[in-house]
């Protein structure tokens, strides 16, 4: 069995969160090793499908906590400009607005807020007319968008 990021924050205790909102019964859960073991062991107790991650850092949870503002800070050194090309942003998984692109802190949201993949596909997908291209040495984000729905994508 496998269950949305919406159920799986239902068994959740406070040192776990959603990092990664990925499609329709795929998600991944960040916070302390203990805590994740604890969750995972549950899970397949319940007969949830789940594999353990290994990962340099918990990205995406209150373990990031304490980078938020020195990375704020780097990225105030940057000059930032509003965006030629509109992108979805992985923060609210719609079109990024310009003053989000030209905030500091929007950047630093990155550290800790989940990943809105599934959300930012159907933004995405929205228009009929658009095309996916993944581009690297493998399909991994091909793959999350076609269970996100019937697509045709094209790796490169």
């Amino acid at each position: 069995m496998r269950l949305d990021a919406q159920e799986v924050a239902k068994r959740l205790g406070p040192e776990l969160t959603i990092a990664s909102d990925n499609a329709p019964g795929l998600c991944v859960v960040a916070g302390p090793h203990e805590a994740v073991a604890k969750l995972e062991a549950a899970l397949t107790a319940d007969e949830v499908v789940c594999r353990a991650l290994h990962t340099s850092h918990a990205f995406h949870s209150a373990m990031m906590d304490e980078a938020i503002e020195p990375f704020a800070e780097h990225v105030r050194a940057v000059a930032l400009d509003e965006p030629r090309i509109p992108f979805v942003s992985t923060v609210s998984g719609t079109w990024i607005r310009a003053e989000e692109a030209l905030s500091p802190e929007y950047w630093a949201r990155h550290l800790r807020e989940t990943v809105r993949f599934r959300e930012g596909i159907a933004t995405l997908l929205a228009d009929s007319g658009r095309a996916l291209l993944e581009v690297g040495p493998r399909g991994t984000l091909a793959t999350l968008a076609r269970r996100g729905r019937g697509l045709h994508l094209v790796r490169s």
